[in-house]
């Protein structure tokens, strides 16, 4: 009986002290996390109150400006030109907008644009298609801060916000109303911002426009807009938002809210006072907010009783230290291995990047040339898909967390990534002026089969090198042949680029191609590099088997070979052959002659070759009065005693009006000066002379009757299909629509899943043969609706293909579209060879 008494009673004291624990440990949590999250608003309140400091003091600053222009009649110009010297800083501009009824919002600005067309005004700017309200919306009563929200600076193309203020001007003996903005980029704003520090680490700070959009915020925010970030993660309706807004914007507070970690955090809010349309939040999670000192009081009480259980938590906490200790190691490794990659990426996006924005400018320069458009078109595409698949590549998390690079074999064309090569690198040559030549050998196999992304990264790592650190008149040339490889499934692809750049010292050489290196040099460090280029290069070259050597001396240049053997594709050969013919070419590079009179050659034509421009002009003359005149001539633009298009004027001069003549360089054609057409010159042809390239030139310009060019496929097949798309998005659906149009196939439009799951519902036997689904829709998203179809009574619609068409590209989201029911999955932006590869397979599956 005592024995059973000491056990009960030893029960009820452990369990009295677990009781204790528990509701002083509550009691303390919730008393600490009231506390804390009103010192949290007080924080919060104290940043309102920096912030509302520095927007007045800007304000003040517009203001004296537009007291000093009202005190002092002023024309537009003049006020301009006042508010030019008042700005002290380069980042920050003034812009006076007329605002007479009527007027388009136009006005002056104190900096000019950098690329202003022909004839207009360079400090000339609009506002009419920034703001759909009128200026007068910023000038509400009360406020002691007139600010917009964040737009595009017109003249630089910076998101910033505006300070305002009234003035009025007198235009010719005549008052006009006007508003003067203080412009300053929101990079400038974010440099006087101070985020929140010491009682708070882990806590976030946005500053919000009217609308909830964010003018500055930090990475726990998520999507474009605060509203929006919280009804991703929060239950809410249309009601509950209005209300969320309402208090939001009102007095201060802070309310609860799930973040993209599923964690529990606490929004402090307060309205920005000066602006009245400005509402400043800071974000912490509840768990931080909550953590508090313990009190040894309670400690020591319980102490006693617990010792035996502390001494095996303690081997447990060792054991569970251990193995955190090791996850923090992976999870840095981890850290390490995304942080270089992404470096990686951003240097390799930048390249594709630079030749659409050129190629684009080349094309608006330009609309009214329909060939020069439709090809500039062309190599925007092939820069676009390169740098898609870089894209692809970065959004892979399972390829950046494991630190490891896999390869992805595919059927490429290799005169494909050759123009794709000179697309890109044409820009930085024109740019720095150098000397630049590329050749090539016969190329027996144009179709090979490797990852042509990391291909693409080795040629354009190289050859961007190169030019990049050749100064200025000096010369770049690229060499890219093809020879037989081990066996006879393989060919050997050897790509020497060699420059006359500064070069390198053997010291760097033997750490060159270790991450982040660069050559101690004044040279070097003015040119903009991370030092990544020749590791990835080097990494990439050893993925695919092959070699890579380098020679280099300082102030003579440098020379890199790179050497691959890559598997023959599977291909169907074009016949390529032209009628028996002569032809001329003329080129000062006696290794392009040779190469491009052995390409001539095997596609029928006899070549001569000329070493100059004199040289060409004697040839043409001597066949034509021999009675055997040439059937076409190529001339070199680029060439010392006689360019190509003087040489052509003078071979029209004495007598060779009829024969076609075509011009080769290693620029682009947008390059040719606007007389190359006057001299004659009936074609252009980019440098390197690929085999099918030379083919199909000389048969436009001789207009031979030869096969159609196999570039687009006979989609006749798919002709007449109706497909159910279901899209929120007005633009998408047009382009897919659009896409689906040209090619016979009719598309209705679904606005959301359930619209979707209600025409699948009423739809007739056989009325649709696909559909296409969106994943994020309101109302009902794709995978809730794609299993409602596929639970319609309709045997038919649970046989239907569904694609998911989405942006959403992780693996796990591919998962997750197979684990409702769909066929197939399509990643955003959409590639209409891939839409239609996918109805194919769809049809020859159900047939």
């Amino acid at each position: 009986m005592k024995k059973a008494i000491a056990i009960l009673g030893n029960v009820l004291i452990v369990l009295a002290l677990i009781i204790f624990v528990f509701v002083y440990a509550g009691n303390s949590q919730r008393d600490s996390l009231k506390s804390r999250t009103e010192a949290f608003l007080s924080m919060t309140s104290a940043m309102e109150r920096v912030t509302e400091i520095y927007l007045t003091g800007e304000q003040r600053v517009c203001n004296s400006w537009a007291n000093y222009i009202n005190a002092n009649p002023m024309t537009g110009e003049e006020a301009v030109a006042y508010v030019r010297a008042a700005v002290t800083s380069e980042e920050i501009m003034g812009h006076l907008i007329y605002t007479d009824e009527g007027d388009s919002l136009s006005g002056l600005s104190t900096a000019p644009r950098g690329k202003a067309k022909e004839g207009t005004d360079p400090f000339a700017v609009s506002y009419e298609t920034i703001f759909e309200e009128r200026f007068s919306e910023y000038f509400r009563e009360g406020n002691a801060v007139n600010v917009t929200k964040s737009y595009t600076n017109p003249i630089n193309g910076k998101q910033s916000i505006a300070f305002c203020q009234f003035v009025t001007l007198r235009e010719e003996g005549e008052e006009r109303q006007a508003v003067l903005l203080r412009v300053i980029p929101l990079s400038v704003f974010r440099q006087e911002w101070v985020f929140p520090t010491g009682d708070y680490p882990e806590a976030q700070t946005a500053l919000l426009d009217a609308g909830g959009d964010y003018i500055i915020h930090e990475n726990a925010f998520k999507n474009s807009n605060f509203y929006e970030f919280y009804q991703s993660y929060n239950p809410i309706t249309p009601t509950t938002r209005t209300s969320l807004q309402q208090e939001m914007t009102g007095e201060p507070g802070y309310l609860e809210m799930r973040n993209s970690k599923e964690e529990t955090c606490i929004a402090a809010h307060v309205r920005v006072g000066a602006t009245d349309s400005w509402t400043l939040v800071s974000l912490i999670p509840a768990e931080s907010l909550g953590r508090t000192s313990l009190d040894w009081g309670p400690i020591l009480v319980i102490s006693g009783g617990l010792l035996a259980l502390m001494a095996i938590d303690l081997v447990i906490l060792i054991m569970y230290s251990r193995r955190a200790k090791k996850a923090a190691e992976e999870a840095e490794r981890a850290n390490r291995a995304k942080t270089d990659f992404l470096s990686t990426m951003s240097h390799d996006i930048r390249t594709p990047m630079n030749a659409i924005i050129g190629l684009t400018q080349i094309a608006e320069k330009h609309p009214e040339d329909t060939a020069a458009v439709r090809e500039n078109l062309h190599k925007i595409g092939l820069a676009s898909n390169h740098l898609l698949t870089l894209i692809n590549d970065i959004l892979d998390i399972s390829k950046v967390e494991s630190g490891r690079l896999t390869l992805n074999p595919v059927r490429f064309s290799i005169v494909e990534s050759a123009e794709n090569l000179m697309n890109i690198s044409r820009p930085m040559v024109r740019e720095k002026n150098i000397d630049f030549n590329f050749r090539i050998n016969r190329f027996e196999y144009e179709y090979l089969y490797a990852d042509q992304l990391r291909l693409n990264q080795i040629l354009i790592n190289l050859l961007s090198n190169a030019i990049k650190y050749t100064e200025p008149g000096g010369s770049v040339s690229v060499d890219l042949r093809e020879e037989p490889g081990s066996s006879a499934k393989t060919v050997r692809l050897t790509y020497v680029v060699a420059d006359t750049g500064i070069g390198m010292t053997p010291e760097f050489m033997k750490r060159m191609y270790e991450p982040f290196s660069r050559q101690t040099d004044s040279r070097v460090n003015s040119i903009q590099g991370t030092g990544l280029g020749l590791a990835i290069t080097r990494q990439m070259v050893n993925l695919m088997q092959g070699q890579i050597d380098c020679q280099s001396a300082p102030g003579k240049g440098t020379t890199f070979t790179v050497t691959l053997e890559l598997p023959k594709a599977e291909q169907t050969e074009e016949k390529m052959m032209l009628p028996a013919m002569r032809a001329l070419i003329a080129d000062d590079d006696p290794v392009l002659l040779e190469t491009a009179k052995d390409t001539l050659q095997s596609i029928g034509v006899q070549a001569d070759t000329a070493g100059s421009g004199g040289e060409a002009v004697a040839r043409v003359k001597e066949e034509a009065e021999k009675g055997t005149p040439y059937r076409v001539v190529i001339l070199d633009w680029k060439m010392p005693d006689m360019d190509g298009i003087e040489t052509s004027r003078r071979i029209r001069g004495q007598g060779g009006a009829d024969v076609p003549i075509l011009l080769i360089s290693a620029y682009d054609e947008a390059d040719l000066p606007e007389q190359s057409w006057e001299a004659g010159i009936s074609g252009f042809v980019s440098k390197p002379l690929f085999r099918s390239t030379l083919y199909h030139k000389l048969s436009e310009v001789l207009s031979l009757e030869t096969e159609p060019r196999a570039r687009e496929e006979d989609y006749s097949d798919v002709a007449g299909m109706r497909i159910l798309v279901a899209e929120d998005n007005d633009i998408n659906w047009e382009i897919i629509s659009t896409l689906l149009g040209m090619y016979g196939i009719t598309a209705e439009r679904a606005e959301n899943g359930q619209i979707a799951v209600d025409r699948m519902r009423e739809a007739k036997p056989d009325e649709f043969q696909l559909v296409f689904m969106d994943i994020q829709m309101p109302v009902m998203n794709g995978l809730d609706a794609t299993r409602a179809i596929r639970s319609l009574p309709d045997p038919r619609a649970a046989r239907i293909p569904i694609i998911a068409m989405t942006a959403d590209a992780f693996s796990e989201n591919v998962s997750e579209c197979l684990a409702a029911g769909m066929n197939g999955h399509l990643a955003k932006p959409i590639d209409v060879k891939l839409v239609l590869k996918e109805i194919r397979k769809i049809r020859e599956a159900a047939t």
